[in-house]
């Protein structure tokens, strides 16, 4: 009979509950690996850019045309009008935040649709999240972009709030999410210009303040919160998709828009 072998593991005998233990295995000194550093994450809003119809979907779907030949993106979409509809009628019959999550997150794949069939001539898909999670990069090897929605998978696992029965994790959190887990390069959120006027005239705004303010702003406060425990991406981008060449500029790293940073 063979001998056995062991195989060392730093935390095979261990609770994950000892954050000693926990820390000393993750390799902190060095981080986690970027699996795919030259990706650029543009988020549509919903309501402001894909609800907006010809007039202001169509110039965005132009400037992310222009950029297809320099850049590998992964487009992801928000809900818009039709998921508040929906989410007022969940919230009259009863439903749990959980059911609620799922229901929005199927209006943002209807737009992921949409977006995707704009740019049907270009090679891009739409992908739905298992795809996404596991297959990007083949993807993204044979087409310059693909489609997907801006939802975490969460669905009836999604986080209950003692504040709201509303899914606190929607489109620009699970971006964010889906963003740093791939280590992207950057991260737009394209929104129109009343939304950008909520800014009030800021270049930088800290993540920090995005989750402490009561202002109307056009990013959901809980990414200042995952942007400043996020291990990639440590700034976002809030542009005017109206404006052409904001989205560009924010990929190339210039000046456009407003910046979220942690």
């Amino acid at each position: 009979m063979s001998d056995t072998k062991d195989v060392p593991s730093a935390l095979m005998r261990q609770t994950l509950l000892d954050r000693e233990l926990v820390r000393s295995a993750t390799g902190v000194e060095h981080g986690p690996v970027r699996l795919l550093p030259w990706l650029d994450v543009v988020v549509l809003g919903g309501s402001t850019i894909i609800d907006g119809g010809r007039d202001t979907l169509l110039p965005v779907i132009d400037e992310i045309r222009s950029l297809l030949g320099s850049r590998r993106m992964l487009i992801l979409t928000g809900a818009g009008v039709r998921a508040r509809h929906v989410l007022g009628v969940g919230l009259d019959l009863g439903l749990p935040t959980g059911a609620l999550a799922g229901l929005a997150a199927t209006e943002a794949e209807q737009n992921g649709h949409l977006v995707a069939a704009l740019l049907a001539s270009e090679g891009v898909s739409y992908l739905p999240h298992g795809a996404v999670a596991g297959q990007l990069s083949v993807h993204l090897a044979a087409a310059p972009a693909v489609v997907s929605n801006g939802y975490p998978p969460y669905g009836v696992h999604e986080f209950t709030s003692q504040q709201t029965k509303l899914p606190r994790h929607r489109a620009d959190a699970g971006s964010l999410l889906l963003a740093d887990a791939l280590g992207a390069r950057s991260v737009t959120y394209v929104r129109d210009a009343d939304a950008l006027s909520r800014f009030a005239g800021a270049d930088r705004v800290a993540a920090k303040e995005l989750r402490t303010t009561d202002a109307d702003l056009p990013l959901d406060r809980i990414v200042g919160e995952l942007l400043e425990h996020a291990k990639h991406v440590r700034e976002v981008r809030v542009v005017d998709g109206t404006t052409p060449g904001q989205i560009g500029s924010a990929m190339a790293g210039e000046p456009a828009g407003v910046t979220v940073h942690a």
